[in-house]
């Protein structure tokens, strides 16, 4: 073990720093290939499945997801499992009823083709993040009961194992995380529609005429139809429409509603654009995504120890498509504010320590943690209140529903290129805040950090 004196002469034992991260989904997995990256530190993640999830829908990638990709592996692995299609990635709007483009969200023209935005499918996407995790990071089938915080650190509880002891611990456990729930009990709520999705071979809608070759939504009043190609042949659908707590309560997440379910959606989409019912009739099921929601954590710390990511720190139940982009970023910023508090001694030796000492970190974690808090919550409050904004808009839009003309011209009016959320530049942001702190003796003179 390595030690070397402070200022004082006091001798401080230098180890690795322990993390824990709780979930190995999309969010947990980018943590997990970021901060194995770091020096000195000992990672462990723990996932309560007994292995990766092979279920899910499709994902969107957005500049700023696939910048942050860029930095932690190799991109071309992840082009090889996306989808762009006609308009270069663009997602096009249409009108509900005449298939009409009324509106698109192109990427920026300064952006590189590789970073511009695209949609893959869950599953191997997460497994080309897994595929980059160091052997032996990830433990599955243990699962997480509880945790609490003692002088030495976090302690993990698990239901058939052990409890184990961290330094740091990052809770990447999703929209019904019990971490997140300890600090704010407020349950997770529906908030009144259902996604309905399906993948299945691209095959299946070969020839149908007239198909789009890309990303499209056709929106009515709050409801929202989307179709496209995923790569590797697949193709995806994704319905919300509102339902009712009532009918929401007999559907279970991510479960096949099966063929009377998929004649429901039939029946609410057959007065929209023909071409929606004609992919809907190559279906023989479709599954239900109840949407919840839950109150988004104002501190994404907690005792200079845990750190939130993801939906367990703000569950955006499918707002914007962007909840795995958002997460890595929030990946990103953690990395980058444990990077630059770490501290490297001037000189190292070894030493015998008495049994009783408590070894240290390199790393100043109320530092670090204090540049990641600062980092994110101002972009994340900005998402929180766009997703309020946005709603008012849809109520404005939704008054001129009879009247196609003044509802296409309002929705037009309304409609922004979200390009501050899609594009946030995440290392700018941490750069801008890490100029803004200041910086402490300790950190200035290389002694010894908290821990």
């Amino acid at each position: 073990m390595n030690s070397k004196a402070d200022l004082q002469g006091n001798l401080v034992t230098c180890r690795p720093l322990r993390i824990g991260i709780v979930g190995a989904g999309l969010v947990g997995a980018t943590a997990a290939i970021a901060l194995s990256r770091l020096r000195g530190v000992s990672v462990a993640v723990f996932e309560r499945s007994p292995g990766p999830r092979e279920t899910g829908a499709w994902i969107s990638l957005t500049v700023s997801g696939l910048i942050i990709l860029d930095k932690l592996i190799d991109l071309e692995k992840v082009q090889n499992i996306l989808y762009r299609g006609d308009h270069n990635g663009t997602y096009v709007t249409r009108h509900w009823r005449t298939g009409e483009i009324i509106a698109s969200n192109p990427s920026s023209p300064h952006v590189a083709n590789r970073f511009h935005q695209a949609r893959t499918h869950r599953v191997p996407l997460l497994n080309v993040l897994l595929s980059n995790v160091p052997q032996g990071v990830i433990q599955y089938d243990r699962h997480v009961v509880g945790h609490e915080v003692t002088e030495s650190g976090v302690r993990l509880n698990f239901k058939y194992s052990a409890s184990e002891t961290f330094d740091l611990v990052v809770a990447a456990d999703g929209l019904f995380s019990k971490m997140r729930r300890h600090y704010v009990p407020d349950e997770v709520r529906y908030r009144g529609s259902v996604a309905y999705r399906k993948l299945f071979p691209q095959s299946q809608v070969a020839h149908i005429t007239g198909l789009h070759n890309d990303s499209s939504s056709w929106r009515k009043d709050g409801e929202v139809m989307f179709l496209s190609p995923l790569g590797l042949g697949q193709y995806g659908i994704v319905a919300i429409i509102r339902e009712t707590d009532e009918f929401a309560e007999t559907l279970q997440w991510a479960h096949s509603t099966g063929k009377e379910g998929l004649e429901r959606l039939r029946k609410h989409f057959a007065t929209w654009d023909p071409i929606i019912d004609e992919v809907l009739q190559t279906m023989t099921d479709i599954d239900a995504y109840p949407l919840d929601s839950a109150p988004w954590m104002k501190q994404l710390v907690r005792h200079d120890r845990i750190a939130f990511v993801g939906d367990a720190a703000h569950p955006t139940a499918g707002a914007y498509g962007a909840g795995a982009t958002m997460g890595q970023g929030d990946c990103w910023a953690l990395f980058r504010s444990l990077q630059e508090s770490y501290w490297q001694p001037t000189s190292v030796m070894e030493t015998d320590l008495p049994a009783n000492h408590i070894p240290r970190s390199r790393y100043d974690l109320q530092r670090a943690l204090q540049l990641y808090d600062a980092t994110r919550r101002p972009f994340l409050a900005r998402v929180e209140l766009q997703i309020q904004l946005d709603g008012a808009d849809g109520s404005y839009i939704s008054e001129a529903a009879d009247d196609e003309e003044e509802w296409i011209r309002r929705f037009q009016e309304r409609h922004r290129n979200q390009l501050w959320l899609t594009e946030h530049d995440v290392e700018a942001e941490f750069v801008k805040t890490l100029a803004a702190a200041p910086v402490s003796s300790s950190v200035k003179n290389m002694i010894s950090p908290r821990l």
